[in-house]
């Protein structure tokens, strides 16, 4: 198995964590998050590499930086092992790392996913996160109807450049024409949704 389940962890609120340790010894996490009410869904958040570098200052990740990519077939196992006990429903790129300074490995397990003989899961109940690799960005959305998600967390370059050193290289000008364009070109469903951490006294006024 080219992901070891290692260990896994219940919340009060019944969010699961699932700690793998991999063929070489580094270990990532997973977790599930339940839904509520009647129409309940699962949503497993997965991991895309080992540390990130990224270097977002909010981020305990970001501090560890890049050790390596995670293989397509480490990506699948998070969801083929947890789906084996658990339902999963929907699939947020949003554990440890940036998806798409992976792109090729997410390319290949979001289409894993997808295909009717994998896993089967629509392109709508799959969300990406990234903290704004523009030409990644567009290239993924040229080729697949998944959900887009950029981390954003502030409302001025000086601000952003702070707290995310990538904004030096694409600004938020740049980034919100890229959604922009990605909208305008994609289909009717997508969508591109934005995340915003709120640091007190830095980002929240």
């Amino acid at each position: 198995n080219v992901a070891q389940l290692h260990s896994e962890s219940l919340s009060d609120d019944s969010t699961r964590k699932f700690l793998w340790k991999l063929q070489d010894g580094e270990t990532i996490e997973s977790v599930l998050i339940p839904g509520s009410g009647k129409q309940s869904e699962n949503t497993l958040c997965i991991s895309s590499q080992v540390g990130c570098a990224m270097a977002c200052t909010f981020c305990l990740t970001g501090t560890q930086g890049l050790k390596r990519h995670l293989t397509s077939s480490e990506i699948i196992t998070q969801v083929y092992t947890v789906s084996r006990n658990y339902p999963v429903n929907k699939i947020v790129f949003m554990g440890m790392g940036e998806p798409l300074h992976n792109l090729q490995n997410i390319e290949r397990s979001i289409s894993v996913f997808t295909d009717s003989k994998g896993y089967g899961i629509s392109p709508r109940n799959i969300t990406v996160s990234t903290s704004g690799l523009i030409p990644a960005m567009e290239e993924l959305m040229s080729k697949t109807n998944v959900r887009l998600a950029v981390s954003l967390n502030a409302s001025t370059d000086q601000q952003r450049d702070l707290l995310m050193p990538i904004n030096s290289r694409w600004p938020i000008r740049e980034l919100l024409g890229a959604c922009a364009r990605i909208l305008k070109k994609g289909l009717r469903s997508q969508r591109v949704l934005f995340e915003y951490v709120l640091l007190s006294g830095i980002n929240d006024s």
